[in-house]
């Protein structure tokens, strides 16, 4: 299980859930949630596209998806890599590099706009786990030979309804290919300086943490692929760590998406 080389004949799908309740308006690193959360997954969708090209074209290895989640729930996009590459909608943001002296300079650096900043509304997770439900339902039915779908969901903040929300993740992670079980990856992003938990194997350090519980218990067990690779982006796996980290800092959520989307990809 969890073996199969993502290919132009067999693409994986790797689908972002973005949090976009009002709370994502709240200061993260130095800007908010928002522009944070949109900024990691742009750069994200680009380093996928590029790892998709060879020799100046562009092979369909993966899908990529997004949907965001607040005071609506919509989907983004689902596109393959060559058609995302076709996004002509850039952006320029202050970069801080070497001087090659010691020090930093900063510079502008041009990025792709995949995903825009919202917070407005509430945390209708449940309703957005249902909508990625429909898209890895849909990619599955035609692609039962390939690496099973990865779905990656980004919160600040607790559900509307836990009950519902654990229900459609679960019948989420039931879809699967020939290949195995949608794997549920989960990222709590907050400014807190202590509390932080990554990758856990069991909920021992937060039994008391309703919401922690609720994002451990839908995370999926890191398959061996994305184990190896996370433990490459600096994590400490043990043995049954679930893909969860929780009072993530920008630092965390960029290396739980690294390895979450193209892990799969190298």
């Amino acid at each position: 299980m969890y073996q199969e080389q993502l290919s132009s004949a067999k693409p994986g799908l790797i689908l972002i859930m973005i949090d976009q309740s009002g709370s994502m308006v709240d200061s993260y690193g130095n800007s908010t949630k928002a522009k944070t959360a949109a900024i990691a997954v742009n750069k994200i969708i680009e380093e996928i596209i590029l790892v998709c090209s060879s020799g100046g074209v562009i092979k369909d290895r993966c899908f990529v998806g997004a949907i965001g989640y607040g005071k609506n729930v919509s989907v983004i996009f689902l596109d393959k890599a060559s058609d995302l590459a076709k996004n002509t909608n850039t952006t320029t943001l202050k970069k801080k590099i070497s001087d090659d002296a010691g020090g930093l300079i900063e510079v502008d650096e041009v990025q792709r706009v995949f995903v825009t900043p919202t917070a407005d509304g509430g945390t209708p997770m449940a309703e957005a786990f249902q909508q990625a439900y429909k898209g890895v339902e849909k990619f599955v039915s035609t692609h039962l030979d390939s690496f099973p779908p990865i779905v990656i969901n980004i919160t600040d903040g607790e559900p509307n309804d836990f009950a519902t929300a654990t229900t459609e993740a679960k019948k989420l992670a039931q879809l699967k290919t020939n290949d195995g079980n949608v794997i549920i990856l989960n990222a709590h992003i907050s400014n807190a300086s202590a509390g932080k938990i990554e990758l856990p194997s069991n909920n021992s350090s937060f039994s008391s943490n309703k919401f922690a519980n609720f994002l451990f218990d839908i995370s999926t067990v890191l398959p061996n692929i994305l184990a190896e690779s996370a433990e490459k982006e600096g994590f400490n796996v043990q043995p049954g760590a679930r893909g969860f980290v929780y009072n993530a800092d920008v630092e965390t959520l960029i290396k739980l998406l690294d390895f979450g989307s193209k892990s799969t990809l190298r």
